[in-house]
């Protein structure tokens, strides 16, 4: 354990348990919990929606335990709900000890703070209403229990991802984007849930007791949501996945290329401080700018010579053609003009449209260069022996501003040799579906470079 992810347990743990004894003296339980009966009532219902918790992509999770949480606030106070989200939200990770005690320490202590700032925030609220009972003032205080939820959400989420990022070294924002802003529409969208599990709970002749429980269903429910979530977005990702290996597998040569160029492009992304959405984005169409060689013959796309004028005619067409493939995909809408124009020029010389300069979408010019010096420092069928990291950078700075955006080039060049170097890969990494000898018909990949003078950045287009 780091000394900062050991600072930040400290520092919650005490913040927990400042907020709690403030709470107490300002603020103690009341009566509508119906005592220490009722905060166990509520801590059973908090443990069975925190039993099976849907891990996030970047490792939060995702409980429904916030909706009887925020009934607990509204029928108990900060105090009641620090108690029942204290004990309610044990789950079944922790039962089987897969989560180590200074991890379950600081989990429920980040739940505790967050609702007792909840509740503060709601018996603050009914504190401004007074005795009032009209119409508006009930209104005034569901808006209060809503801002409660926003608080709960902000805190847990933001001490949940702090963690996680210490932990792993993911960026915050990235943890944040990924995991908490897919899925805050819905947790905000429980505290109603929240409100009416309370309403129930009122009732009387106990009818609210059984008739709250029955609340479990629609939670189940949600968590389920969740599930195919996750399952959904990873379905997504691998799919994207396949796809760039596919077309990748083609050819032993490029083995890997569309995984490189997509990290690569990342990286860019990020010292560039895109918005998380942006690269994701690009990253993906990282992984699929040269889905269109799956409409290149392989007498062309393996050929070992220059092309001609005809074959280069046919090469050319790969954006275009990965363009038509990916658009019909609604999920890929944003990547599609990105794969169209990834090999357009920044002075206007490229293909397929011939755009130039910044009308060619941010996203491909930084592709193009990630893509340009993955080429170049890898082998080809038209070039077996890669360019070295100097030379390749010297190509990027000479071409700047005619093949390449001269404020991107530095970028690439001010990038970690760790994350430009190429990965030592294993024999069986990728399967390549064409025998290793020479292709029966001449050809090229797309853009050999004839052998009678020196490769250069321009050429390489694969």
């Amino acid at each position: 354990m780091s000394s900062s992810v050991r600072l930040l347990i400290v520092a919650t743990v005490a913040a927990a348990s400042a907020s709690f004894v403030a709470a107490t003296l300002l603020f103690p339980p009341r009566s509508a919990i119906e005592g220490s009966l009722g905060i166990a009532y509520w801590i059973a219902l908090t443990l069975v929606a925190s039993a099976l918790p849907v891990r996030l992509p970047q490792g939060t999770f995702a409980s429904v335990s916030f909706a009887p949480i925020m009934a607990s606030v509204v029928l108990g106070g900060p105090v009641a709900a620090g108690i029942v989200a204290l004990i309610g939200t044990t789950d079944s990770r922790e039962l089987r000890g897969q989560v180590p005690w200074y991890g379950t320490l600081f989990n429920h202590a980040a739940l505790m703070m967050s609702a007792v700032g909840a509740g503060l925030v709601f018996d603050t609220t009914l504190q401004a209403i007074g005795e009032s009972h009209d119409a508006a003032s009930a209104l005034v205080a569901f808006l209060g229990l809503l801002g409660a939820g926003v608080v709960y959400h902000f805190v847990s989420s933001a001490l949940a991802v702090a963690a996680i990022s210490l932990r792993t070294g993911v960026p915050a924002r990235t943890v944040w984007a990924k995991d908490i802003g897919a899925i805050a529409p819905n947790l905000i969208g429980l505290v109603p849930l929240g409100w009416l599990m309370a309403q129930i709970f009122t009732l009387p002749n106990s009818v609210g007791w059984w008739a709250t429980a029955l609340f479990v269903v629609p939670l189940f429910t949600t968590r389920l949501a969740y599930h195919r979530y996750v399952e959904t977005r990873e379905l997504f990702e691998q799919t994207i996945g396949a796809l760039a290996n596919a077309v990748d597998a083609r050819d032993r040569y490029t083995r890997g290329h569309s995984n490189r160029v997509s990290r690569i492009a990342e990286a860019m992304c990020r010292v560039m401080n895109l918005p998380e959405t942006e690269i994701e984005k690009i990253k993906w169409a990282g992984l699929l700018h040269d889905v269109g060689k799956i409409g290149i013959r392989d007498n062309i796309l393996l050929k070992e010579g220059p092309l001609d004028k005809e074959e280069r005619i046919l090469m050319n067409q790969h954006p275009t053609i990965g363009f038509e493939i990916v658009s019909p995909a609604r999920q890929l809408s944003a990547e599609a003009p990105l794969i169209l124009t990834h090999h357009e020029w920044f002075n206007g010389s490229g293909y397929p449209a011939g755009v130039e300069a910044l009308d060619i979408p941010l996203g491909a010019r930084i592709l193009g260069v990630a893509d340009a010096y993955e080429a170049m420092t890898s082998a080809r069928p038209y070039r077996k022996t890669p360019l070295s990291h100097e030379i390749a950078i010297g190509e990027l700075q000479k071409y700047s501003g005619i093949q390449f955006d001269p404020e991107i080039v530095p970028i690439l060049i001010g990038l970690d040799r760790e994350i430009l170097d190429r990965r030592p890969e294993r024999p069986d990494e990728l399967p390549t579906m064409l025998h290793s000898g020479t292709p029966s018909a001449p050809d090229a990949p797309e853009g050999g470079t004839p052998p009678s003078r020196p490769m250069l950045a321009s050429d390489d287009v694969s």
